[in-house]
């Protein structure tokens, strides 16, 4: 297998650099807007002052010039929050889109085995994706953006400090230690986010695997000791939590002093300049604007007073940067190609006429005390193979055991093709292996997006053809949005037998060498069974599935010659 790439968090910028370039662009006027109304209005309201103590009311000062240079800060600033907001708003749902389509298709295109390796479900680890792929959002939401709103507002006061007081340039060396503050505080939240996403963990899967072990704690009085773990593993992220709060009271008070300091060394600064004569007002030099003046000190004073608080925005997130980077790590190890034994690609082996054999095969889930054995059968593509047995027997066992998802105990399961047999477990069946469990992956993307997750190329037609297949046209064209419907997260917008019968489709999408169903036609009339019936029959016999397992408590007359493989007696 090829190599992927790692994927990078300078990635999340490239996928929607305009879309963030504009959001930038706004969030800056914004920030310029905000500043410059307060050292604006500063300045106007000393001057107007002045001119009143002066005697001299509006007719030799020019209110009309400030006044409308105050108004435009108001008006940018309140236009430019909103876009900034509109288009950050379309950037965000552009990049979760772009990301989830990027990582679904890879996931969607991984063998079963490899999305099950290190004793976690392929549900599990889904679950896990789409965690790690929200979190990606914090690095350019709460890391990227405040640091250019900040670096944008820093530089605003920089240019007027030089303009007008381009002695007193040493202050802003404060401002800049108050920036390497929260750069520390960034520093320093790296192992903050790794612990809290090494707890998160570890209380997500104690949770797992406690619940459903319930019955069995109690019986062996174990159960409080399980809640007592339960509940250290709280205490220890309760008390992550409060040094990750800690840590921000910490670093916003350490800016806010270091603030303090600019702020009291400027006025130190302006006090020899306060007393020279052109610091004094006069008529003629009430609108030189260009002029330093106190009016001016006071501007600038306040400019320092407005950038404090976007300095501490810095850190008001100080785990975004090390969450961003566990996430990235989480999906490049979830992604990678894993280091597997030497596997036969399943076209070398022929799969015009497969078969699967078992002999004396022995299946078991890791965590489960009884086992299923002793299952014999010789399988072909001519007809489908029903898996039939009792709630618990082994069915869907035996099924992501063939799927790659459970290793085989004993016995053997072989693969025959044209050119001979292979063990099971060691062919590589890649994308023309089909599994549907009992839990399904759909996504919070559109229909049309969820279907071609199976054959990215699929035309519309092809989509409209296999919905129809599966019993699900009539509801399409009931719907307003048709293949732009979206399903919601986990397919919360559906139902569960919509949910299933659309994961069936994206299996039928593209041929499969073997097809293997868990409970297909659970909650389904009929009518409706009978549609996913025969359209299952009809791909198998024009070759587009070779090997057709269903496991099923369900069996009606219609379904004319299956073969039968009995689990659990």
């Amino acid at each position: 297998m090829k190599k992927r790439p790692p994927f990078l968090l300078r990635t999340l910028i490239a996928d929607q650099c305009w879309m963030w370039a504009v959001s930038w662009l706004l969030g800056l006027l914004t920030v310029w807007s905000v500043l410059g109304l307060s050292m604006a209005s500063g300045w106007f309201v000393t001057m107007s002052a002045v001119s009143g103590l002066l005697l001299v009311g509006n007719h030799a000062f020019n209110y009309m010039m400030p006044a409308a240079i105050i108004r435009m800060f108001a008006i940018i600033r309140t236009l430019s929050r909103y876009g900034d907001l509109m288009v950050a708003h379309h950037a965000v749902f552009g990049l979760l889109k772009s990301l989830r389509m990027k990582f679904f298709r890879t996931w969607a295109n991984l063998p079963l085995s490899l999305r099950s390796l290190q004793g976690h479900s392929s549900s599990q680890k889904m679950h896990r994706l789409v965690k790690d792929i929200d979190i990606l959002n914090e690095f350019i939401l709460k890391l990227i953006s405040p640091w250019v709103m900040t670096i944008g507002a820093v530089a605003m006061v920089a240019v007027a400090v030089w303009w007008f007081l381009p002695t007193l340039w040493w202050v802003l060396l404060v401002i800049v230690i108050s920036m390497l503050v929260a750069v520390v505080a960034i520093k320093l939240s790296m192992a903050l986010a790794r612990q809290e996403n090494h707890l998160s963990e570890q209380r997500k899967t104690k949770l797992l695997d406690t619940l459903p072990a319930l019955t069995s704690l109690l019986i062996w009085q174990k159960w409080d000791d399980q809640i007592a773990h339960i509940q250290q593993l709280d205490d220890d992220y309760t008390a992550l939590m409060l040094k990750t709060h800690k840590l921000r009271r910490l670093s916003m008070l350490l800016i806010g002093l270091y603030m303090m300091v600019a702020v009291l060394l400027l006025l130190w600064g302006l006090g020899p300049l306060f007393n020279m004569p052109a610091a004094v007002f006069a008529l003629d030099t009430l609108n030189d604007y260009g002029k330093f003046s106190p009016a001016i000190a006071l501007a600038i004073l306040l400019g320092f007073f407005g950038l404090a608080e976007f300095i501490q925005n810095l850190v008001a997130e100080p785990l975004a940067l090390g969450r961003s980077q566990m996430a990235r790590d989480n999906l490049n190890q979830l992604l990678a190609e894993q280091p597997q034994a030497t596997r036969t690609p399943v076209q070398m082996l022929g799969t015009t006429r497969p078969a699967m054999i078992l002999k004396n095969a022995t299946v078991k889930t890791p965590k489960a005390i009884m086992a299923t054995s002793n299952l014999n059968a010789v399988i072909g593509c001519d007809k489908p193979c029903l898996v039939i047995g009792a709630s618990g027997a082994g069915k869907s066992t035996l099924l992501q055991t063939l799927a790659g998802e459970y290793p085989l105990i004993a016995g053997e399961m072989i693969f025959q093709g044209e050119l001979g047999k292979s063990d099971w477990q060691s062919v590589e069946f890649g994308g023309q292996l089909g599994f549907l469990g009992q839990t399904v992956d759909i996504f919070d993307q559109t229909l049309a997006d969820n279907l071609r997750l199976g054959k990215p190329c699929a035309s519309d037609d092809e989509l409209y053809a296999v919905l129809d297949k599966v019993g699900l046209l009539p509801w399409l064209h009931a719907q307003p949005q048709g293949l732009a419907t979206r399903l919601g997260e986990y397919g919360m917008a559906i139902s569960g037998g919509q949910a299933r019968r659309i994961a069936l489709a994206r299996l039928l999408l593209a041929p499969k060498a073997v097809l293997l169903l868990d409970e297909p036609f659970a909650g389904l009339d009929s009518a409706t069974r009978q549609v996913v019936w025969e359209s299952l029959l009809l791909a198998q016999k024009s070759g587009d599935i070779g090997l057709l397992l269903i496991a099923t408590h369900q069996r009606w007359q219609q379904m004319g010659d299956v073969s039968i493989l009995m689990v659990g007696d």
